[in-house]
């Protein structure tokens, strides 16, 4: 895989110098031109355009080919040619003198790529293929177009004029860089598609003066949120925002790489998951409890981001009664927020087996009568697999009165939310451990 460094030039002022007269160049010509470079075009012909262009005085052109020493002087060239000796030629100049070099559908002859450019005022977003495909970098473009319109040259209109007041206001670095992440995460950008210059402006101010507020660090709180089955756009919503508002982010194995990306710049980042292999966990999960407590006593916000549903198999009910216990605020923010109710530890979950099919059972087991209000567990059951849950409501309301293990009922009400109605779930010893 070829890597290449992103970066946008400041060309004001400074000599460019393009190889080639025809449509390609013309472009490169142009694009040159509105970042302020001083161009100069060799080739013994050139297009309408580019001679309109140095009629007006906006640029050199020399009518010939090009000859070693051209790129005197030059900042930039682009070799916009089908001559790859000339343009072989031309990199050895340019590499010679420092001089960087795109030459058009001749990756090996560049010293740097021209990406696919989608432009909203100063907004410019920039996409690149590595050279392999600029066509599927001009269709990503037009997507990322029609996701940035020109709303958002207005936002950065009214975000540039507040960045010098901002810096006088609120001089604590820190809690300016968060305050900059609270304006455009909020609903400023809403403001400004209605037309409503006044009103986001408006918005904007009230979010500066809550932050002017001095800073009183209070005690911390826990988020246990879910991460979703994997793909990273399955996470709710309420955990994203959480998620986005971390100062500490505690994760396992199965969360997803661009999820954490969504995490604050300043945001430290902690993994405890199992490894893989016989490696086991990074951290007991008594040490994992402790870290919890312990991050959230000092006063931070810390997120316990974990694969799935936290609270099927992923004892999260564990780590909320130990926060709980030491005294420290602790919420979910789950997949399925329901199931964090009635989850209230890992061991029911090894006892718990679930078995999705068609077994309704009997009439009479659908027809039973609705269990008494203190077989609030058995109630719960069938309430979350429906009708056809009947047998699976007695054995949770049966079994945890006979055992005292409540336990047991809770999870399957818990592990019943995630079914259809007509399923059957079952005790057992779970065959994966």
């Amino acid at each position: 895989m070829t890597q290449f460094y992103p970066a946008f030039l400041d060309l004001r002022g400074r000599r460019a110098v393009v190889i080639g007269g025809g449509a390609i160049a013309e472009q490169k010509v142009v694009g040159l031109l509105d970042a302020g470079a001083r161009v100069t075009v060799i080739s013994p012909s050139v297009s309408r355009r580019l001679e309109d262009l140095a009629a007006a005085g906006t640029l050199t052109i020399e009518r010939r080919p090009y000859r070693p020493g051209d790129l005197a002087g030059a900042f930039l060239a682009i070799a916009a040619t089908d001559d790859r000796a000339a343009n072989r030629a031309v990199w050895t100049e340019a590499e010679a003198r420092g001089v960087l070099l795109n030459a058009v559908d001749d990756l090996p002859h560049c010293s740097f790529i021209a990406p696919a450019i989608h432009r909203q005022g100063d907004v410019a977003v920039a996409v690149s293929t590595a050279g392999k495909s600029p066509a599927l970098a001009v269709r990503l473009r037009e997507r990322i177009g029609r996701l940035v319109g020109p709303e958002y040259a207005t936002l950065l209109e009214l975000l540039g004029e507040l960045r010098a007041e901002l810096a006088l206001r609120v001089p604590d670095a820190r809690i300016r860089t968060r305050l900059w992440y609270r304006i455009v995460d909020s609903d400023v950008i809403e403001w400004v598609r209605r037309g409503d210059v006044a009103g986001a402006r408006a918005r904007i101010g009230r979010l500066v003066g809550a932050a002017e507020q001095p800073e009183t660090r209070g005690a911390g709180i826990v988020y246990i949120v879910g991460a979703g089955p994997g793909d990273p756009g399955l996470i709710t919503r309420r955990g994203l925002e959480r998620l986005r508002a971390a100062e500490v982010v505690v994760y396992d194995r199965l969360v997803h790489p661009d999820l954490l990306e969504e995490a604050p710049p300043w945001a430290e980042r902690i993994f405890v998951g199992k490894r893989p292999g016989s490696e086991g966990h990074s951290l007991p999960q008594e040490q994992i409890n402790t870290l919890l407590i312990e991050t959230a006593r000092g006063g931070r916000v810390v997120v316990r981001l974990k694969g799935g549903d936290p609270f099927v198999f992923g004892r999260g009910a564990e780590e909320c009664e130990a926060l709980r216990a030491a005294g420290v605020p602790a919420a979910g923010a789950g997949v399925f927020d329901g199931t964090a109710r009635a989850a209230p530890n890992h061991g029911a979950a090894d006892r718990a087996r679930h078995a999705g099919g068609d077994a309704r059972g009997s009439d009479r087991e659908r027809d039973a009568p609705e269990p008494a209000d203190g077989d609030r567990y058995a109630r719960d059951a069938r309430r979350a697999c429906g009708r056809g849950g009947a047998r699976a409501a007695r054995d949770a309301g049966g079994r945890g009165r006979r055992g005292g293990d409540t336990a047991r009922g809770a999870r399957l009400a818990g592990l019943g939310r995630l079914f259809k109605p007509g399923c059957d779930v079952k005790f057992g010893r779970c065959p994966t451990r």
